[in-house]
Order: structure tokens, then C-alpha cells, then sequence
């Protein structure tokens, strides 16, 4: 189906999927839904490891990253991104405005733990056959601009442990961080210019603190830092199927099309159907998805 897409608009679209929102067996969204849609790319952040859901770069052992590679390489799928929760914790002495819980459990916001935390990522992506992984700029607090500079020398911090590995780190807008709008992403890659922190840009996180992501957001951002997309919708506080939603998909993708942007995309499947099936949701998803790319 994709393939048709592909050949139609003559544009391959480098289109993955997030494996733990379509089902947390990442065997079965390899050998079910990836040759549905032809997919080629996968990114990877909570497994199934000895029955249990855990993130890959915490928990997966040598020969789990193996198994996992070669479940990979059998289905001719390849990493697009490592995803950690890196960074996605208060930053200490903070208290963020988001009272829900934190990503990760009490004690993991100590910013040395969370660099061994990174350096195993760094690891991870490398067994995984991956370069780029995701991290995150702290829960976010009522004043961002209050902690912005703590938040870059974090970074740099990162950075360095990045360039030790050959990897790229790759910083999400997201919204319940101290990072999440367009002026905050401009900001940010400005006061770091070292080209080995890109972004992987989420349109409907920036929808989420009130943006209008394209045009508006997307005319701020620095597109040639874009290394990543997300894709999913929502409707006001509620998730959508792609295409069901407020976003201005079909102007976002004209838009990568027009800068040839070679970087990859996932979806992100947030939605869920009545039955909360994961599977099912993400099929909706994908459908709608489809839809848009033929309106390019």
C-alpha cells in the first residue's frame, strides 16, 4: 500500500511507527503490521523482555538486543530511533506543573544516574544498529525561561557522552517539558549549535501548549535541525485517528516534500478505539495517514 503511494507521488517517505503503540511484542508488530503498511522503519522505546514491558535501553541485556536486532534484520526493518525517558524527570530542586507522575521512578532525576542511564542508551542504539536516540529537557515548570540555562549545560553535558558513542540525541518539543514550543525549540538550538543534538519535531505536542504547529510553528523552527517527525492528532484534549483531528497534516507533509527532507517519521499512535485496542487504533491511524499523503 505504501509502496503504491510511493510509486504515485514518486517521494518515499521514510514512515515507521512507535512498535510499543501498536503492540508492546514488538515480534508481532514486526511480522503483522510493518508488512501491512511496508515499513521499513521502526523506533523503539518499551518491549515485552521475559514477559514483562520494559524500555529497551534500561533493561534489555547483550543477548536481548541481539535477539531483538535479528527480529529486525529477519523482517528488513531498521531503527529509526532509540527512545529513553532520559532527561524526562524534574529537574532537582523544581517542581513541575504537570502533578502527574513522573516518567521514571523516585531517585532516577540525579543527573549522574541519569547519564549512566544515557551511556547504556548510547549502547543499546548501537547493538540495535541505530545512531539517534530521543531524550527530553525536564518535567516542565511554570517558568521555563527560569531554568533554560540548567537545562542547556545538562545538554552539553549529554552531548559529550554522545560524541563518545558516535550517536546523535535527538530532543522532542514535548509539551510537559521545559522545551516545548516553538520559540523555546528556536531558543534551545540556538544556544547549542553543535549539529549532533537535532529535533525530533512533534507537531501535535506543540498543538497540545496551544500552537498552531503549521504554519506558525513549523515558519519558527530551524528545519534543517529536523531529524525526526511524530505523527499524531487530537481534537481539543482528545487523541485522534490521524486526519480526524485539528492538525494541518496535509500542509506539514507539502512541506517536508518541498525542503526534501530525507529524515525519518513515526507515528504515534496516543489514540485509542472504544475497545482500547492498541492494534486496532493504530490500524486507524495508519489508515488516515495514508489518506493525507494521497492529498500531497
Amino acid at each position: 500500500m505504501l509502496r503504491e503511494l510511493e510509486a504515485k507521488f514518486d517521494y518515499a517517505w521514510n514512515l515507521g511507527v512507535i512498535s510499543d503503540q501498536v503492540d508492546f511484542d514488538l515480534n508481532r508488530v514486526l511480522r503483522d503490521f510493518c508488512p501491512k503498511y511496508e515499513l521499513r522503519w521502526v523506533e523503539i522505546r518499551e518491549v515485552l523482555l521475559d514477559g514483562t514491558r520494559k524500555y529497551v535501553y534500561e533493561a534489555a541485556t547483550p543477548r536481548q538486543l541481539k535477539e531483538l536486532r535479528k527480529q529486525m534484520d529477519d523482517a528488513g526493518v531498521r531503527l529509526s530511533v532509540l527512545d529513553t525517558a532520559v532527561f524526562k524527570v524534574s529537574l532537582p530542586g523544581t517542581t513541575p506543573v504537570d502533578e502527574r507522575p513522573a516518567y521514571l521512578p523516585a531517585g532516577k532525576d540525579d543527573p549522574g544516574r541519569q547519564k549512566e542511564d544515557l551511556k547504556r542508551a548510547c549502547e543499546a542504539a548501537r547493538a540495535l544498529g541505530g545512531d539517534r536516540i530521543r531524550l527530553f529537557t525536564f518535567r516542565r515548570v511554570a517558568k521555563p525561561e527560569t531554568v533554560f540555562e540548567r537545562v542547556v549545560e545538562q545538554l552539553n553535558h549529554a552531548l559529550e557522552i554522545a560524541k563518545e558513542h558516535e550517536v546523535t540525541l535527538l530532543v522532542e518539543n514535548e509539551y510537559d517539558t521545559n522545551i516545548g514550543t516553538g520559540s523555546e525549540i528556536v531558543r534551545l538550538f540556538q544556544a547549542i549549535p553543535n549539529r549532533r543534538l537535532m529535533h525530533n519535531w512533534d507537531p501535535c505536542n506543540a498543538y497540545e501548549l496551544g500552537e498552531r504547529p503549521y504554519p506558525d510553528t513549523w515558519n519558527l523552527l530551524d528545519h534543517t535541525r529536523i531529524s525526526h517527525v511524530h505523527l499524531k492528532d487530537a481534537r481539543g484534549k482528545e487523541w485522534r485517528p490521524i486526519g480526524s483531528g485539528e492538525l494541518n497534516f496535509s500542509g506539514q507533509f507539502q512541506a517536508l516534500k518541498k525542503m526534501s527532507y530525507t529524515g525519518t517519521l513515526s507515528v504515534e499512535t496516543r489514540y485509542r478505539n472504544g475497545r482500547m485496542d492498541a492494534y486496532a487504533s493504530t490500524v486507524e491511524s495508519m489508515t488516515g495517514l495514508l489518506k493525507v499523503l494521497k492529498s500531497v
